[in-house]
């Protein structure tokens, strides 16, 4: 026979359904908690008492009626411990309160020995301070801390897709790409739908300098064994890797350099595009001139600044997807292009994420330099260009969208985090180690 609920689960507020749910997904909060956590929004979903046990992994459907209970009167304290044994708490809800208001205030430097707060100068602070908490523990400040919702955070720098600063001789500027959103689309949609409608996307970028110093990283080593890097170092000039990726097959075709201008780079992009373009298929659906043209004008859409395409234009079959730089526009390179039927699409100011080759690049420069001492340009792009090959062998596919991508998308004031792409794979990048 059903029970009976003596008292039914009210009607979670979003806050405590969003806390419920970072609970439940947490893999440093105690098992009890998340259990609890994963019960009540079983309930909260339509289950039963005995199905939300079993949801989470336990057995009894009474446990779950008494935490409905608690939590209709005490919300989200119930699915915290209460009680069980143990040692009293050494520390009262005031002396956890000055914890919290020493690791909320901007640490002095001068006074303090730094500008951001750790464990152990938030434990030299309250031992030093005439009101604060002689001795206390690096432990006992952390749950305190945990307790209260805070995490050990990365700095990250933000930036506005579409706008920069830049310094002029009337003094400091910001500067508006009025095209922002339009190539952000046409960027998006050559990645999503460029393959299904037969045409090749590519993406290129300049990755470096990369300097001769010892670069840092980890790597496997017996205990007590570590690598060892010297302090001192001579410069000894720098290299640069130009690179093509294909987000499609993950292949990368790349050569390293120890300069960029346009007397560089734009002969081996002809060189690399024609080896990849004698590669495509010939034919193509579209025959009728008119038609053609079309489908050249679509990856224009919404631009305020176009390319003037030429009265006679070959058929479309591929999309080059690279930075604003001026050197990608010259109008010669530019006509280059679209006399071999590739179509360029520009990213917008501070947009260098919509680029898939700045994922790639830095997956290859880590591959190549961590740990490692060069001492000379030729050791760098040798180290560089070997890496590319390696990473051919068995190359990683990269997809558009994903979690960063979901996020974007829920973020009101569209800010991205500079560096890298919003590239995503499910074929996830891993060192390959050789296994004995």
């Amino acid at each position: 026979m059903r029970q009976y609920r003596k008292d039914p689960l009210r009607v979670l507020t979003e806050q405590e359904r969003l806390v419920l749910e970072q609970i439940s997904r947490s893999s440093s909060e105690r098992v009890d908690v998340v259990i609890r956590a994963k019960e009540v929004l079983a309930v909260a979903s339509g289950y039963s008492y005995s199905a939300a046990a079993a949801m989470a992994g336990r057995r009894s459907g009474q446990a779950v009626s008494n935490l409905m209970e608690r939590f209709n009167r005490n919300g989200l304290a119930a699915v915290q411990p209460h009680g069980g044994g143990g040692p009293r708490p050494s520390y009262d809800p005031s002396a956890r309160e000055r914890i919290l208001a020493e690791a909320r205030r901007t640490p002095d430097p001068a006074q303090d020995g730094t500008a951001t707060w750790s464990l152990s100068t938030l434990r030299r602070a309250l031992r030093r301070a005439p009101d604060g908490l002689p001795h206390v523990s690096t432990y006992t400040i952390s749950q305190v801390l945990h307790a209260a919702g805070f995490l050990w955070l990365t700095a990250r720098s933000w930036c506005d897709t579409g706008k920069a600063v830049r310094k002029r001789r009337s003094g400091t500027v910001t500067v508006i790409d009025l095209d922002a959103e339009a190539k952000k689309s046409l960027i998006e949609r050559a990645y999503r739908e460029g393959e299904r409608l037969g045409l090749a996307v590519w993406t290129e970028d300049e990755a470096g300098p990369y300097q001769t110093r010892p670069y840092p990283g980890r790597s496997w080593g017996e205990q007590g064994q570590p690598k060892h890097q010297p302090h001192q170092y001579v410069r000894n000039g720098i290299a640069k890797l130009l690179t093509l990726f294909c987000p499609r097959t993950g292949e990368v075709r790349a050569k390293g350099v120890i300069t960029t201008p346009n007397t560089v780079l734009h002969p081996w992009l002809k060189h690399e595009l024609k080896a990849i373009l004698a590669h495509l298929p010939q034919e193509s659906l579209v025959t009728d001139t008119t038609v053609n043209r079309a489908v050249w004008e679509s990856w224009q859409q919404g631009l305020n600044k176009r390319i003037t395409l030429p009265a006679s234009l070959p058929l479309l079959r591929l999309l080059l997807i690279w930075d604003n730089l001026k050197g990608h526009q010259t109008s010669l390179l530019v006509l280059w292009l679209l006399d071999h039927g590739v179509m360029p699409l520009y990213t917008p100011l501070s947009g260098s994420w919509l680029n898939m080759a700045e994922s790639v690049q830095r997956i290859i420069g880590d591959r190549a330099l961590a740990g490692q001492y060069p001492h000379t340009q030729g050791e760098i792009i040798n180290a560089l260009e070997a890496t590319v090959k390696g990473w051919n062998q068995a190359p990683t596919p990269f997809q558009w969208g994903g979690k960063r991508h979901a996020r974007r998308l829920r973020s009101q004031q569209r800010r991205h985090a500079l560096g890298g792409s919003g590239a995503c794979t499910h074929d996830p990048v891993r060192r390959r180690q050789s296994v004995l």
